[in-house]
């Protein structure tokens, strides 16, 4: 069971690497092509004032437009896009106003990319050809294909041999995919899915096909760069992964290549209790970017979290009435260990998540623990819905009694489920936000065990 799961972790982070990459040549990309109408709909054969554009947010928060093009009356348009890096772009195809579709389209330099398509039905008819994007498609059809045996696996079983066997397998094909194309934005995605896959069956391969990556690359995908950082932390130590977020931080070129490296070693020493060294870099980071507001933002949301919500911290004041009408409030819980989750009901993560946190209260819960889910945005129909199939064994706060605003700004509430884990001092013992849960064993273990010991 262990192996499936580490399969469907490891899965999930490699099929979602994205972002942009090492790009050598200098000319923009083109991109051209036609879009006409179907003449059931438009008889006129004019296909003019179709609207091509290719847009993203910048780090400032502001949107910048790299590609705009309209067509002719033939349908036909031309244009050069404007980029940094290569990556996966969204095309926004629209007419009078109209969004009309939206299309994933790899974009680097030297390429030329020619999207085709007829209107209406321009998802089912759109064509989009180049070199850099004919490889995505063969990338994103390995990636599929993958998919459809890690499902077949936490479905039907595999022998651990044979399980092993078949993860170096899809490791080595995503391998060859990147050596027969390193210097293409699928290069550089297959050959992070290839490390991110080893994990737990070929470590050693896995790092030297990272240090490879960041060789060949001076960078790695967000993805790959977290879980390795979390790898080192767990098998050497905190000191371990900040050297490997420095290595990285010390071949990026400028700030803003920098920024989302920074603000992981940052997290990390927040996450790793080493309070007072996040802090010092925090400072420094406000220095760097402090004409960048999204930056700013992200530095105010953190420096709450290690004033106010850092490990050892008095847990903040609460008050709220359960769905049975009684009062469950921090006065009420002084000297129990419990663990709080904000959530939404509808939230597909928590639902996924909900029968392992009712195997930790069926554990737990001869250890003195105590359970409270705070069901944020929930009305009452959503409520009684959710517990139609499911069991009740623990305190759920009554929805109506809940404002959504103040919880998100007293506890920096950034994505759901968050949890706190609090021991019987009232002290945060961890915070385990989104996919964080495995942790939440471990820290019940400890701060249990720690309870027991002392008393």
């Amino acid at each position: 069971m262990r192996n499936k799961l580490a399969v469907i972790i490891i899965v999930l982070m490699a099929v979602s690497l994205a972002g942009c990459g090492f790009d050598s040549s200098d000319r923009d990309p083109i991109i051209n092509g036609q879009i006409t109408v179907d003449a059931e709909l438009d008889p006129s054969g004019d296909y003019s004032g179709i609207e091509l554009m290719v847009a993203e947010t910048s780090l400032e928060g502001l949107r910048d437009t790299l590609f705009h093009a309209v067509t002719d009356s033939t349908g036909e348009y031309y244009g050069v896009a404007s980029i940094d890096e290569r990556g996966l772009y969204p095309l926004f195809i629209s007419r009078n106003n109209q969004p009309l579709g939206i299309f994933n389209v790899v974009l680097a330099h030297g390429d030329t990319v020619t999207f085709n398509g007829q209107l209406p039905n321009i998802n089912e008819t759109a064509t989009i050809e180049s070199h850099e994007n004919d490889l995505y498609e063969k990338f994103d059809r390995l990636q599929r294909n993958f998919q459809r045996v890690v499902n077949y696996v936490n479905s039907r079983g595999m022998s651990s041999d044979s399980l092993e066997a078949e993860m170096m397998k899809w490791s080595n094909l995503f391998w060859d995919l990147h050596q027969e194309n390193s210097d293409t934005y699928v290069g550089e995605r297959a050959a992070a899915a290839s490390a991110s896959i080893l994990q737990g069956w070929d470590n050693d391969l896995m790092l030297a096909r990272t240090d490879s990556i960041l060789v060949h690359y001076n960078s790695l995908p967000g993805g790959l760069r977290s879980q390795i950082t979390e790898f080192y932390a767990e098998r050497d130590s905190l000191e371990r992964s900040v050297e490997f977020l420095n290595q990285i931080e010390d071949r990026l070129n400028d700030k803003d290549q920098k920024l989302a490296v920074r603000q992981e070693k940052i997290k990390l020493l927040f996450d790793s209790s080493r309070t007072e060294r996040a802090g010092e870099l925090l400072e420094d980071f406000r220095q760097t970017y402090g004409g960048n507001q999204p930056a700013m933002e992200w530095a105010d949301r953190t420096d709450y979290d290690i004033t106010t919500l850092a490990a050892g911290k008095p847990f903040p004041q609460f008050s709220f009435q359960d769905s049975n009408g009684q009062t469950v409030s921090s006065e009420s819980m002084q000297g129990i260990a419990f663990m709080i989750e904000f959530t939404r009901l509808d939230n597909p993560l928590y639902q996924q998540q909900y029968d392992r946190v009712v195997a930790i209260h069926q554990v737990y819960t001869n250890f003195g623990l105590e359970i409270i889910t705070v069901p944020i945005g929930a009305t009452n129909v959503v409520f009684n819905a959710f517990f139609e199939e499911r069991a009740k064994y623990w305190d759920f706060i009554d929805p109506e009694n809940i404002d959504a605003n103040e919880l998100r700004e007293k506890y920096n509430l950034r994505r759901l489920p968050t949890r706190f884990l609090v021991n019987d001092q009232g002290n945060i013992v961890q915070r385990y936000v989104g996919t964080e849960f495995d942790g939440v064993v471990r820290g019940l273990q400890k701060t249990l065990t720690q309870q027991q010991t002392e008393s």
